[in-house]
Formats: structure tokens, sequence, C-alpha cells
């Protein structure tokens, strides 16, 4: 893919709990372990519909900080439904999961604060209706689960707050037309969001879980390769996702966290639908 060379990005310091359109955003500490920079990682997509209109650009946006250097959209034979992950790697799927009150799921497997894979589904259930299926709704969707794929967290979580001009802020109004969050509109990433990856990916690892051509863990040089990874995707319900630990601006509980045991967890970002009361997926 083609590289964008970004300049001046700034150093931030990162939190877990999302704030003001000028405040950190990253994901807790969580990120793709590498020894170098930018980080090579491969995103895979089982894609139907028109979803490869939104998901590539998409990821060709992400691709334009200069801490990431992203393989793909690489089209994947896999169940979609699943969504089961790919050691050190991405994989979008979409399908209908079904009234579960969200729209978007991001997923990622750690061990500590590295990412060992990660996975996004976008509920067909709901982008099938008229509210949001719309180019807006798709790409904002799209792009906010993918950058929580390699750490951010939210930039603003206040619906009604003026549109930041980022996919990873929650509006009513992805657009930025309807006249109640603004002009600007909430589609793809903003150069906030790099400066933020800059942040996050500012320190080197002794060790990568980011892979872009194969399917290891966690590697060491002179060590053997661990136990491989936990291979399961995803549910659609709470009771799949584990306990939850932060709410969005609603009081919606948006983020879990589940132990796999052997050191791993799986941490999920829910994206809840506007009208959601965000107990549908119990």
């Amino acid at each position: 893919m083609k590289r964008i060379t970004r300049i001046a990005l700034a150093a931030c310091a990162t939190t877990l709990a999302a704030g003001p359109a000028g405040a950190n955003h990253s994901w807790g500490n969580y990120h793709w372990a590498r020894t170098s920079n930018p980080v090579a990682l491969k995103v895979n997509t089982a894609l139907t519909g028109n979803w490869g209109q939104y998901v590539g650009p998409a990821i060709s946006q992400w691709d334009q900080s200069n801490v990431l250097a992203l393989s793909g959209p690489a089209a994947v034979s896999a169940n979609t439904k699943k969504c089961d992950p790919i050691a050190g790697q991405v994989l979008v799927c979409n399908a209908l999961y079904g009234q579960r009150g969200w729209l978007g799921i991001a997923s990622i497997w750690a061990n500590g604060d590295h990412i060992t894979q990660a996975t996004t589904k976008l509920n067909d259930t709901y982008f099938n209706t008229a509210r949001y299926n719309t180019p807006a709704w798709r790409a904002m969707v799209a792009c906010q689960e993918i950058g929580h794929d390699f750490g951010l967290g939210h930039v603003n979580e206040t619906f009604t707050d003026p549109n930041t001009g980022s996919c990873m802020d929650y509006t009513n109004d992805p657009a930025g037309t309807a006249g109640t969050n603004g002009t600007k509109a909430n589609t793809a990433p903003n150069q906030h969001d790099y400066d933020q990856l800059a942040s996050i990916y500012g320190h080197l690892d002794s060790s990568t879980t980011a892979t872009a051509s194969t399917n290891f863990g966690l590697r060491q040089v002179g060590r053997p390769v661990p136990q491989p990874l936990p291979r399961e995707g995803v549910g659609d319900t709470m009771a799949d996702w584990g306990t939850p630990v932060h709410r969005d601006g609603k009081g919606r509980p948006d983020v879990f966290v589940k132990s796999l045991g052997g050191g791993h967890k799986v941490i999920t970002h829910v994206f809840w639908a506007l009208e959601a009361k965000g107990t549908e997926a119990h």
C-alpha cells in the first residue's frame, strides 16, 4: 500500500477514559508489540455487500499514520459470523449478527498490554435499515472499529457535542449535515488521531506481535514460539464479552474484559446504536 509521510506528530500521554476533543484517547496501554517502527500489520477482510467501499478506504486512511505500515485489505475465506481471529493480524467481518443493540464491535486479544490479534464485526442487522444504511454511518463505524484494533479509544463520548472531524468521536450525526452536531464529518481519522498513534507507538518493544504475512504469536529471538493464541472469535452477547469496565456517554457498558487463561485476555469495545439501551445483548 502506498505510504504517505506525515510530519510533526506530537507526543501525547495515554489514558483509558475518553474526554474532550483535545484530550488523549488511547485504549489503555494496549498496542501491537514491535522492535521497530512503522508497525508492519496485515488487515484481512471477510466482507459481503458493499462494505469494501468503506473498509478499504478506512484502512488506507489509517495507513497514513507514520507509525503504521498496513498491508491489505486482503480478502480471506472465513466464517463471517464467527470472525475467528488470525494470530498477529487484524480481521474485519460483516454479517447479520442480530438485534443485539450494537452496530459494531472491535475485539483485541492481549498478552499484558501487547495486542496479539484483533477483529472487527459490523452488524448488517442495523446497517440494512434506513437509519444506518448511509455512507456516513458505514464509514464512521468501520473506521472507528478498525481504529480500536490499533489501540485507540474515543476522542469524545458525548453524542450531542459538535463533531470533532474524527471517526473516533461519538455523534448523533456522522455526516455533519443534520444541524445537530456542527458541520464536520466524523467519517475518517483526523490529525489528532495520527498524533495519538504516534504517542502510543512512541516506544519500542523487545519482541513483536504484529506479523504482516505469518501467523505467529509473540516472538522473541532465541526463544521458542509460545503456545498457539486463542483462535475462537468473540460472540455477539455480553455473556461472551466478559466483565464491563467502562461506560459510554449514555451510561451504557461499552468496554468488556474476559480472561482466557494462560496470560491471555480479550477486550471488546461495543459501538451501540443510538436507540439502544445497552441491555439488548444479554
